[in-house]
C-alpha cells in the first residue's frame, strides 16, 4: 500500500500534506456571472474596452465650443461655435467640443428670452463673458484611464460579490473560473435510517445530509448522498457509476471480513495514498486515487471520527482541486484547560474548542464531548484545535483549524 513512499499509518501532518498535494487544479471553464460566485478566477478579469470607451466628460458641467458666452442648447449632437450643452460626468461629449467647463465655474443667464452659459472668473468667481476654459480641459480622452485588455483582477483570486459587480459594469457576461469539483457521497450500512427517530435498534444516518453541506461550504458541488448496504456488488456498481471528482464513502474502512471497501479498491487497481492516520478521532480513514483519476475518501462510520477525517483529508483535497489560495499565516491559541488524552500516545488530537479573543491573545477552551452520536462539541465549536503528541496541557500553544478544516479563514481577527 504505497503512501508517497511511506508505509502504514501516517502522522496527521503528513496525511494532510498528501491530501493537499495528490491532485491538481480542475480545468478552467467559463461561468455566468450569477453562478461564478465563490469560485476561483482561472484567468484574469480584463477590461473589455477602452476606459473611457469614448471621449467623455470628466465632471458635471457644460460642453462648450468657441468663445463665451455660449448659447445653451441641450438637444444637439454636434456643438457649433458659441454654443454649450449640459453634460454629466462620464457622458460622451458631443462632436466638435473644445472643452467641458465645471458646473461650479459656470452660471446660466437669460438674455432676451435666450439662456446663455457664462464662465466665472477663477479668482473672484464673478461671471465674465470673456472667461474660456483651456482647450481640451474637462474631457477624459478615450483609453486615458486604461486600454482594452487591462488587468482589473488577477487570476487566482476568489470571485466575490464586488468582483461580479465589477465584471458586469465592465460589460462581461461570463468569467473564467477553475471548475469546482463535484463530490459524491456513498453511505454504507443497511441498518441506517434516513428520517425519523432512531428505532428498532437502528440509528439515524448523521453523515448523509451533513457531508454535502460540508463540501459545499468549501466551494465544491455536493451531490445528494446515496445509501446502501456494504456489499461488494454495490460498491463496484456505485464507484463505477459515480460521475464525480471525489467520492466520499462512510463506513467500511476498518480492516475485517465484513468491510469490503479495501478489497474493492484493490480489485479496481486504486493507488493507495493514505491508509490510516495517527489521529484521534478518525484514525481509520483512507484516501485512494482510482485508475481513471477520481479520488475516493473513506470516512469511518462513527460520525465524530468522520468529522476528524473530513477536516484532515477532504478539506485540503478540495482546496487543491479548486486551486483555492491559502494564506501562509497559521492560527494558534493558548489552551485554557487540559484536553482529553488521545487514543494512543503518538496520536494528534483534534479537539473542538470555543475561542476567546482579546488584546492579550486568543484562548481556546476544549468543549465537553457527548450529545447524539458524540457530535455536540463539533456542532458547538468555534474552531478545531490541533494538539500534537505530548501536548494538550493547560497553557500549551496549539494550532487551529476552522470548522471546515482550513488553517486560514475569513473573518478572523486577533
Amino acid at each position: 500500500m504505497s503512501t508517497y513512499g511511506l508505509d502504514g499509518i501516517l502522522p496527521w501532518a503528513q496525511a494532510r500534506h498528501v491530501a493537499a498535494t495528490c491532485g491538481r487544479p480542475q480545468s478552467a471553464v467559463d461561468a455566468r456571472l450569477d453562478e461564478a460566485g465563490g469560485n476561483v478566477l482561472a484567468s484574469a478579469l480584463l477590461t473589455a474596452q477602452d476606459d473611457p470607451a469614448v471621449d467623455s466628460a470628466a465632471f458635471d458641467g457644460y460642453a462648450v465650443r468657441g468663445e463665451g458666452p455660449w448659447l445653451l442648447d441641450d438637444d444637439i449632437d454636434v456643438v457649433t461655435a458659441g454654443c454649450a450643452s449640459a453634460i454629466q460626468a462620464g457622458q460622451p461629449v458631443p462632436r466638435h467640443v473644445d472643452a467641458v467647463i465645471p458646473i461650479d465655474r459656470a452660471i446660466t443667464e437669460e438674455r432676451g428670452g435666450t439662456v446663455y452659459v457664462l464662465g466665472r472668473d477663477p479668482l473672484t468667481g464673478v461671471p465674465d463673458d470673456d472667461v474660456r476654459p483651456e482647450f481640451g480641459s474637462g474631457i477624459a480622452r478615450q483609453g486615458e484611464v486604461s486600454g482594452a485588455g487591462h488587468v482589473l483582477v488577477p487570476s487566482g483570486m476568489p470571485v466575490t460579490t464586488a468582483m461580479i459587480a465589477l465584471a458586469a459594469a465592465s460589460g462581461h457576461d461570463e468569467v473564467r473560473i477553475v471548475r469546482p469539483p463535484v463530490v459524491g457521497v456513498l453511505v454504507l450500512g443497511g441498518s441506517l435510517l434516513d428520517r425519523g427517530l432512531p428505532r428498532h435498534r437502528r440509528v439515524r444516518d448523521a453523515l448523509g445530509p451533513a457531508i454535502p453541506s460540508f463540501v459545499g461550504a468549501l466551494g465544491a458541488r455536493g451531490n445528494p448522498a446515496v445509501r446502501g448496504p456494504d456489499t461488494v456488488d454495490l460498491l463496484l456498481s456505485e464507484i463505477d457509476d459515480a460521475a464525480v471528482d471525489i467520492l466520499i464513502t462512510t463506513g467500511s474502512t476498518a480492516p475485517g471480513q465484513d468491510n469490503h471497501l479495501r478489497n474493492v479498491l484493490r480489485d479496481l487497481g486504486a493507488r493507495w495514498l493514505v491508509d490510516g492516520v495517527s489521529v484521534t478521532p478518525g484514525a481509520q480513514m483512507l484516501l485512494a486515487k482510482l485508475a481513471d483519476g477520481r479520488f475516493l475518501v473513506g470516512l469511518p462510520g462513527d460520525p465524530a471520527a468522520a468529522m476528524g477525517a473530513l477536516v484532515t483529508l477532504v478539506s485540503p483535497l478540495i482546496r487543491t482541486l479548486r486551486d483555492d489560495p491559502a494564506s501562509a499565516h497559521r492560527r494558534s491559541a493558548v489552551l485554557m484547560d487540559d484536553v482529553e488524552a488521545p487514543d494512543y500516545a503518538d496520536d494528534t488530537a483534534l479537539v473542538p474548542v470555543s475561542l476567546e479573543v482579546s488584546s492579550a491573545g486568543t484562548l481556546a477552551r476544549p468543549l465537553p464531548t457527548g450529545g447524539p452520536a458524540g457530535l455536540l462539541a463539533w456542532a458547538s465549536a468555534d474552531a478545531i484545535a490541533v494538539v500534537p503528541p505530548g501536548a494538550g496541557l493547560r497553557g500549551d500553544v496549539i494550532g487551529l483549524l476552522d470548522r471546515l478544516g482550513r488553517e486560514d479563514w475569513p473573518g478572523w481577527s486577533e
